[in-house]
């Protein structure tokens, strides 16, 4: 007996199609025959799309367009990965944008001369719950994504920031997971105006760098209040630490329970570890979970060991805190003796 595939149950096909990208998905069974078509016509199937530098030729002409209605109504994830900045997914969302009613997850890259109309399309997307861009940030599009009122996870890129960023605004967002990468140097102003309008924030990561230069003031004033703030991940590079980092940690966090720390600096000051134990361990040890990596170079000098008194003075000092803690914190310091510097690294968990 030879079994056709049309004698398979629906649901077993539906179950298939879920797993298949809209490009492969219609390339491999529009037209096959009625019965294929009516089930990639079924409103029980959704389609995740992938928009890559050779769909361009689809995107270009909206006569006779390459997704008919009944499509386009039921892409809930939509993705575009062409690098190009002749990219033609902006056109895309210009002629589509009232089509995508569906569309929950949307990831993009885009240059400045398209951020008016991706703020455009952000207002029409009344599904929209997950948001990844890469781009150069402005106070439009920041704005913008603030104001899409479904939004709930949001994944920031962002390259170097060229204009001021005012942070003082009367929209309060609803996201409650916000991950930042700056690509070029941290900037604070974009962190004070995103953050002081998330009230709902429950999770939030941020990845970047400082210059040599730069002083590293995260939460040192208390500019705003995030009350259902639980996880806190921060993965930093270089900069100058200042004693009031995370001065109004608890206050502007009340409710803190995950804190993630990864820090390197190539040249660490001495003063780091000194400002460590004296002005950050009493507010990062009332926190439930602790994960902290500490890495860099402090350069030492052969003829005048004060450094190296120094930091053994801070090494037995938070060394010291494994016995205080009665077994709940475990802290270990390595360290590595070069000609000029000396290479740290330390480890806090607890949980």
């Amino acid at each position: 007996m030879i079994t056709h595939a049309e004698q398979l149950p629906i649901e077993i096909w539906l179950l298939v199609f879920r797993h298949l990208e809209a490009h492969d998905l219609f390339y491999a069974f529009q037209n096959l025959n009625n019965f294929y078509n009516q089930i990639l016509s079924s409103n029980y199937i959704s389609f995740y799309l992938q928009l890559r530098e050779n769909d361009n030729n689809h995107l270009q002409y909206p006569i006779n367009p390459y997704w008919s209605d009944s499509i386009l109504n039921r892409i809930r994830f939509l993705q575009a990965t062409s690098q190009s900045e002749h990219d033609f997914f902006p056109q895309f969302l210009r002629w589509h944008v009232k089509k995508l009613i569906q569309l929950h997850s949307l990831s993009i890259m885009i240059y400045p001369r398209d951020i008016p109309y991706i703020c455009i399309a952000l207002r029409k997307f009344h599904c929209l719950e997950y948001l990844s861009i890469k781009c150069i940030p402005n106070q439009m599009l920041l704005e913008a994504i603030l104001a899409v009122p479904t939004l709930r996870i949001c994944h920031l890129l962002l390259r170097k920031v060229v204009v001021d960023i005012n942070y003082r605004l009367g929209t309060n967002s609803n996201i409650k997971k916000l991950f930042i990468v700056f690509f070029h140097n941290v900037n604070h102003s974009i962190i004070n105006l995103l953050l002081s309008h998330m009230p709902k924030l429950n999770q939030l990561e941020i990845c970047g760098s400082y210059s040599k230069s730069d002083r590293v003031s995260l939460f040192a004033e208390p500019l705003f209040i995030l009350p259902e703030l639980e996880i806190i991940k921060l993965n930093l590079e270089n900069g100058s630490c200042t004693s009031d980092c995370f001065k109004y940690l608890h206050k502007i966090m009340p409710l803190l329970k995950n804190f993630y720390f990864n820090y390197y600096n190539h040249f660490l000051h001495e003063t780091f570890i000194d400002y460590f134990n004296t002005f950050w361990w009493s507010i990062i040890e009332q926190i439930e979970k602790i994960n902290i990596n500490i890495n860099g170079h402090i350069p030492i000098n052969t003829i005048n060991n004060d450094i190296e008194t120094t930091l053994e003075k801070n090494r037995t000092c938070l060394l010291a805190k494994n016995n205080q803690s009665d077994g709940h914190v475990n802290i270990t310091w390595t360290e590595q003796t070069l000609t000029k510097f000396k290479v740290i690294e330390i480890t806090i968990r607890k949980s």
